[in-house]
């Protein structure tokens, strides 16, 4: 099949080209991406041409710059460029210079769409490039998604050659005697991927000729395979929202693979999915993420919560006063009462002997080492560690309680749960007060 031909098609079959508006040609000069252009132009789609210059080649890397100028001249296409200080960018942001050339055309490909109402960013990444980058990602390291290659449409970039292999590019770039530009650091093995291709793949090829299309069906199978697995993951009960249920999770026949797949949106490392997996049949493990997300293993369940950078303040109550709002929306509200039945259940309000209070109250959240006398007890007193143990109370739901506070340091009240023994109502109490939380 001829390369403009295949390049229709696979263009069509993946979609890339849903939006009618131009696309940015993101051109170096070298072969690839200058038979992209090509390609572009026999099909009738209007484009506009970005080059970036990274300034790593000298007197070399101007000359692509203003050969690439006049390809777009050439063609009135509008004409994007851009001179980057690379090395500079790497050294502060701790970068390779790939990886520092990586973020910094992409970053700026994006911008230049989004000014100039571009559909999106196509790159010239053939079929070479994803095998290389495949083995890459096996010899170094990862996960099935690694394995699947380079994605042909993924955050408004396109890669509309991925269907060809260099050596088809190249042939097509002799037949149509097309003009490019030669990176002389691509005949060099300085960069691993280079090693991979002039090493590596070489004698993949002299095991199979037809090496790189194999290796292309086998990408696509695994492809699949994660996209059946991606569709599993989101239908599988209970795994949809920030509390896991522990028993889905240690059903699979892959625990730690599950658990990294969903940690990993957060930040968690595969690693730390490793951990829980150990000890998915435990309670008491936390985790904490560089994205700020903490990951609690409870008795029946995992849990994930955001972060919280600022301490809790707590706060007076003054006699006097008759709302106060809780940081987390909640409001307490205190009204005079009557010292008779029927009293609340100790939950969601309470009646206590207002004598016995010493103002200002404190509202503050629990601590280790808290203790009370729950009401209904007799006056025994009980560590609050001991009350949420007996309450059932997941690790965060304890975080969540908070405390009223009497002037000399007695518990009142342990909001939404219990009252204190101590300042319940009595024949001669003579004076009460109402204590409510709302919201």
């Amino acid at each position: 099949m001829a390369l403009a031909e295949h390049f229709n098609r696979f263009v069509q079959a993946k979609q890339l080209l849903t939006d009618d508006r131009p696309v940015l040609l993101a051109v170096s000069g070298g072969v690839d991406s200058v038979v992209m252009v090509r390609l572009f132009k026999d099909a009738g789609v209007l484009f506009s041409i970005a080059h970036c210059n990274f300034r790593l080649r000298g007197e070399e890397s101007d000359q692509d710059e203003i050969f690439v100028q006049s390809i777009a001249a050439g063609l009135e296409a509008p004409f994007f460029s851009k001179r980057f200080d690379t090395e500079a960018y790497a050294e502060t942001n701790n970068l390779s210079i790939q990886m520092a050339a990586r973020a910094l055309r992409y970053k700026w490909f994006q911008e230049v769409c989004e000014a100039n109402d571009l559909a999106c960013t196509a790159t010239a990444h053939n079929l070479d490039d994803m095998v290389e980058t495949a083995l890459l990602n096996f010899i170094r390291g990862t996960g099935l998604a690694g394995l699947t290659g380079i994605r042909s449409r993924q955050d408004g970039l396109i890669r509309p050659l991925l269907f060809a292999t260099r050596q088809e590019i190249e042939a097509f770039a002799r037949e149509k005697q097309l003009a490019w530009r030669e990176d002389s650091s691509n005949a060099q093995d300085l960069y691993a991927r280079n090693f991979v291709r002039h090493r590596i793949v070489p004698k993949m090829t002299g095991l199979n000729p037809n090496f790189l299309h194999t290796a292309e069906r086998n990408l696509q199978r695994l492809a699949d395979t994660f996209s059946n697995f991606n569709h599993l993951m989101a239908s599988a009960p209970g795994l949809a929202g920030d509390v896991w249920p522990k028993d889905i999770l240690a059903a699979f026949p892959a625990p730690q693979q599950a658990l990294h797949h969903l940690l990993q949106t957060r930040g968690f490392t595969e690693e730390q999915a490793r951990q829980v997996a150990e000890n998915i049949n435990d309670s008491g493990l936390e985790l904490h993420s560089p994205d700020g997300w903490r990951l609690m293993v409870e008795r029946t369940v995992i849990r994930l919560v955001p972060g919280s950078e600022n301490a809790v303040q707590p706060i007076f109550i003054r006699e006097d006063d008759l709302m106060i709002r809780m940081p987390d929306g909640a409001s307490l509200i205190l009204m005079a009462a009557e010292p008779r039945p029927p009293f609340p259940d100790g939950c969601e309000s309470i009646i206590v002997d207002l004598q016995k209070l010493q103002f200002p109250l404190l509202l503050r959240p629990w601590k280790p080492g808290d203790a009370f006398q729950p009401f209904g007890m007799g006056g025994k007193h009980q560590k609050l560690q001991d009350f949420f143990t007996n309450q059932k109370l997941s690790r965060l739901e304890k975080e969540q309680v908070w405390l009223l506070e009497n002037g000399n340091g007695d518990i009142i009240w342990v909001l939404g749960y219990r009252s204190d023994e101590r300042f319940r109502i009595v024949p001669e109490t003579k004076a009460a007060l109402k204590i409510s939380r709302t919201g």
